[in-house]
């Protein structure tokens, strides 16, 4: 939690009586740092197995947790599709990740009228830029203290009206992820999901999406950088 600093330089100052004359002024400084109010608070990353995840389940009990993990690594793309008890489903058409990564936010806020957690413009290798999708996730069960029952509940309510959660865009594009006027948990997820089935929409707002192509160099591709920062609204 980032520091509301109020300090007092005259504290411990000592004057000894020797050194000032009896009835002389004293001129001491004061000086005071009030922050913006906002803070982005400690992160917390989960490695989810994408064909057996459960949108409506906790995500807790079904992924890995990395803690404030640095590295989102997706590790070896595949080309084959699974059912959600793992066996194949066919071929993909392309090359995806398998697991995704679940970014838990815990921004803190006080005072003023809000924030804006964002993720800027990331660098990705150009084999998998146009691939990588950054989805904003919220949940009104989400807990502050798992060990109470008091859940986050719903956004956008009076007296907290006007607040926004962003849409999934393509992660090197960046983006709004949350708009709130109180501490909010939110989830920024990362995959590099395969081609839609039939009837089913794209992952991101992007029209720029595309998957791996099949025609993908065998390479090992790094050094993509992902940049998440909270400002007053």
């Amino acid at each position: 939690m980032k520091i509301l600093s109020l300090l007092l330089i005259a504290t411990m100052i000592l004057v000894a009586p020797s050194v000032v004359s009896a009835g002389g002024p004293v001129s001491l400084s004061v000086s005071a740092i009030v922050s913006d109010g906002t803070d982005l608070g400690t992160h917390r990353v989960l490695e989810c197995t994408g064909y057996s995840y459960v949108k409506t389940g906790d995500p807790f009990a079904q992924c890995t947790d990395k803690g404030a993990a640095a590295v989102l690594s997706f590790g070896t793309l595949s080309t084959r599709l699974q059912k959600t008890d793992g066996s194949d489903d066919g071929g993909a058409g392309c090359f995806y990740a398998p697991k995704f990564f679940i970014v838990y936010l815990y921004p803190d806020a006080w005072g003023g009228s809000g924030y804006e957690l964002k993720q800027s413009t990331a660098s990705f290798p150009s084999a998998i830029a146009n691939s990588v999708v950054m989805t904003p996730v919220y949940s009104a069960s989400d807990k502050f203290d798992p060990a109470k029952p008091d859940i986050q509940g719903d956004l956008n309510v009076a007296p907290y009206s006007g607040e926004v959660l962003g849409v999934a865009k393509l992660a090197i594009n960046g983006g709004s992820i949350l708009k709130a006027k109180r501490p909010r948990i939110v989830r920024a997820q990362y995959s590099i999901p395969p081609n839609p089935k039939t009837g089913e929409p794209k992952p991101t707002s992007d029209s720029a999406w595309t998957p791996v192509p099949l025609t993908t160099t065998a390479a090992t591709y790094t050094s993509g950088t992902i940049t998440i920062s909270i400002t007053p609204w």
